[in-house]
């Protein structure tokens, strides 16, 4: 009588491994797979904050390279850039007036800036400005 009632539980068990397996989606497990139109990857929240993160360390190294002090806080210099890139995305901006808004957006960072200094600084916001 045990050896039925263990062979009945294991045949049960069995089952259910069969049955939950067949109901999982796995890539390639079954032919529905082939009807199923090819998903568009949408950017997700972590796509976009990498994005992000990138663009930020492109910058600070574009800054860096102009002038190393430029990112002896790196917070202060995201900022100075953030307000340098509103500044660049205005329609009424000259862009000629930029290098001076540059100096002036980064000088507590690092005083003294030159006007091509200024200039090379708004090209690596501009670049990164979105």
């Amino acid at each position: 009588m045990r050896s039925v009632i263990t062979r009945t539980a294991l045949g049960c068990l069995a089952l259910g491994v069969a049955l939950t397996l067949s109901s999982c989606d796995f890539p390639g497990g079954s032919k529905s797979d082939a009807k199923k139109p090819a998903a568009t990857a949408a950017p997700s929240e972590d796509d976009n904050w990498d994005q992000a993160v990138d663009a930020e360390i492109t910058m600070l190294g574009a800054l860096k390279d102009i002038d190393p002090h430029l990112i002896d806080d790196q917070q202060k210099a995201i900022d100075a850039a953030a307000e340098l890139c509103k500044e660049i995305q205005k329609p009424s901006s000259d862009s000629a007036g930029l290098g001076q808004v540059a100096v002036t957006k980064f000088a507590e960072l690092k005083s003294g800036l030159t006007p091509q200094q200024g200039d090379r600084i708004v090209t690596a916001v501009k670049a990164n400005c979105k």
